[in-house]
């Protein structure tokens, strides 16, 4: 068998197999003798027919495509062996020729990762800080949601502030919009946190009187949200009912006493302040780690096989699939809801891939340049805090966790999270030297 290798770019070798026509006629004969068993031909027992006749039967292609199932993989193997080849994946056939019988196969072959001088990087690091303004913000929303609902008199005017129980309906050329909602409770007032998308009805009901009626228009917003009417112009008309005051309560001890184990004031502004320099503090360090870890790709030569792009975007596809199935949808429902074909919608989710797939192969690379590794005692204490979540059923789910495959899984991501933290502090300049020997891929 004559085996010839060409290098390619992207990490990818093509074999020529050219197989001796001695073993082709064998393999033809034999797959003449399979499709006589399997298909019934007049005249011959079955596995009799001559190559020929089996051939005038079922035709040359049925004949061809039964060697290749055949022999291809055995010669691709061999040829693999002989030259001491080793696939990162599967490999794809290019080309194929029956006269002489010529194999071309596309091997994909191990990613190539080069970091660089990876230990001078260096990122600037921000210290997480509280905005004073969304202190004030959240002692707002607490406010909003504490504030005192009263009567007002007969008599009186729609005013900012206010809640009105009103009777509304839409319209859009004539078309319902929003159908008819009886007894329903506009609030007078800004929300905090407005939603731009929303309509907002305030504007038009201030000024009015309880029984009284009123047609308005608004522009609906050009957003997915309202879809078929996006754009424009909506008529309403509304039946004011009645009308309440709305009072915010002072920001005193006693509002800070009313929403939790509060003394003072102060004490409830501490605890915001806490709690909103936590979650500045997980987002900075988020952060942080993605200017990492962005740097160490940038400067490192990164080279892999188209078909690793493939299998990362197949596995984007199915985190989509497990999301929404928990949601009560399919596949089919989510594309049709997007607008895109699979075709379309995996297309678009190359880009996405090709990053997750060069920060992986860097962090990899930088656990191994590093020696980082996980004991089997970290693994299994990691079993154990993931199991403990599950309360009561934390037996069976240990069981489960402690499974090959699923510890092995364990074990990646402690690597990759040691692997992260190596990287953060060669960012900052912390890093402590690692041993001379890389460890083992």
């Amino acid at each position: 068998m004559n085996v010839t290798t060409e290098t390619r770019d992207n990490r990818q070798l093509l074999l020529t197999i050219e197989v001796p026509q001695d073993r082709v006629d064998a393999a033809l004969a034999q797959a003449a003798r399979r499709l006589s068993q399997k298909y019934k031909i007049p005249g011959f027992r079955p596995g009799k027919a001559p190559r020929d006749v089996v051939e005038r039967m079922v035709g040359k292609q049925a004949l061809l495509e039964e060697v290749v199932d055949d022999l291809g993989p055995k010669v691709y193997k061999e040829a693999l062996d002989t030259h001491n080849i080793e696939p990162y994946g599967m490999g794809e056939m290019e080309d194929f020729s029956l006269e002489p019988m010529v194999f071309k196969m596309v091997v994909p072959l191990a990613p190539m990762v080069e970091l660089g001088d990876y230990k001078s990087l260096r990122v600037p690091s921000i210290a997480p800080a509280v905005d004073e303004h969304e202190v004030e913000h959240q002692l707002e929303h607490i406010r909003d949601n504490n504030a005192i609902v009263g009567p007002v008199g007969d008599d009186a005017v729609a005013e900012a502030n206010m809640i009105a129980t009103v009777d509304i309906e839409g319209t859009v050329d004539g078309e319902s919009f929003i159908s008819r909602q009886e007894n329903a409770t506009i609030n007078l007032y800004p929300p905090l946190d407005r939603d731009e998308e929303m309509l907002d009805f305030s504007a038009p009901i201030i000024g009015m009187k309880s029984g009284e009626d009123r047609t308005f228009t608004l522009p609906v917003p050009d957003t997915e949200r309202y879809e078929q009417f996006r754009g424009k112009t909506a008529e309403f008309q509304v039946h004011l009912h009645r009308l309440q005051k709305r009072e915010l309560p002072a920001l005193d001890d006693a509002l800070a006493q009313t929403v939790g184990d509060y003394e003072t004031i102060d004490a409830l502004k501490d605890e915001i302040r806490s709690e909103l320099l936590s979650a500045a503090t997980r987002q900075t360090e988020d952060q942080y780690s993605d200017e990492c870890i962005g740097a160490l790709v940038k400067q490192a030569t990164i080279e892999f096989a188209p078909q690793m792009i493939k299998s990362e975007v197949e596995e984007l596809v199915e985190r989509t699939e497990r999301r929404i199935k928990q949601q009560k949808m399919t596949m089919q429902d989510y594309l049709e809801a997007l607008g895109k074909t699979d075709e379309q919608y995996r297309e678009e989710l190359k880009p996405t891939a090709e990053i997750r797939l060069k920060r992986g192969l860097a962090l990899s690379e930088l656990v191994k340049r590093e020696n980082l590794s996980v004991s089997d005692e970290e693994v299994e204490q990691q079993i154990d805090r993931m199991a403990a979540v599950y309360g009561p059923q934390s037996k069976e789910a240990r069981q489960a966790l402690a499974q090959p495959q699923n510890r092995d899984g364990i074990k990646i991501d402690l690597l990759t999270q040691a692997g992260m933290k190596r990287l953060i502090a060669i960012c900052k300049g912390e890093a402590v030297q690692p041993t001379e020997e890389p460890a083992a891929a």
